[in-house]
């Protein structure tokens, strides 16, 4: 397998079926910072990839293999345009290291959704502060700026990370926008209505943020 840029292997589990998929198939698990790989070991090119940005839920269940019976299996169920269900199963008797590896890889990506991801209305303010993330700090905290997204306009609170820049309104703190820096392809100034405004052009909605 050739990672992409910035992929890094994390686990490979071998002697794992795709039970809905290639049902008695023995393959390979191949666990990534970034997604999951199954591959036949017979015919290597019967294979998939899930992309952990893919992923709704992961849960254990039982299933029924031709290799190993009715045992526990993962259950893996993702989105992409439309939904997909994947079932694996470890065909090692008594080990957890299928279940093991791939939870605590997705858990760790589902957790730092924020380092990457836009997020509109979060909980991200405690006690009228920003809620920092681990490493995250907080370089200037600017208040009375506009969010000018809406026709209408809302007064607010501006954080600087070295993460992110986050917004919320005054009146509501519920209304709110993360924007990590990965997302932002420009920023620029403009004058607007006898002021300043700021706008971020996004990768993730595609879109313009005005602040």
């Amino acid at each position: 397998m050739q990672p992409r840029s910035g992929e890094k292997v994390v686990d490979i589990v071998d002697s794992v079926e795709d039970t809905k998929g290639n049902n008695g198939e023995r393959g390979r698990l191949i666990v990534t910072n970034l997604r999951f790989i199954w591959h036949a070991q017979v015919i290597p090119r019967i294979n998939l990839s899930i992309g952990l940005s893919c992923i709704i839920s992961i849960a254990t269940k039982t299933a029924n293999s031709k290799l190993r019976g009715t045992t526990d299996a993962l259950y893996v169920l993702a989105k992409a345009q439309t939904r997909f269900e994947f079932i694996f199963t470890n065909l090692v008797p008594g080990s957890p290291r299928l279940f093991t590896s791939v939870i605590a890889i997705y858990r760790a990506y589902d957790t730092t959704r924020l380092y990457r991801q836009l997020k509109l209305r979060g909980a991200l303010i405690e006690n009228k502060e920003l809620k920092l993330l681990p490493l995250e700090q907080l370089c200037s905290k600017v208040n009375g700026v506009w969010n000018l997204s809406s026709n209408q306009g809302n007064l607010g609170t501006f954080y600087i990370t070295n993460i992110r820049v986050v917004w919320n309104a005054t009146m509501n703190e519920a209304f709110n926008v993360s924007i990590p820096y990965l997302q932002i392809v420009s920023i620029s100034a403009i004058i607007f209505f006898y002021s300043f405004a700021c706008f971020s052009h996004l990768t993730a909605a595609m879109l313009e943020h005005r602040l």
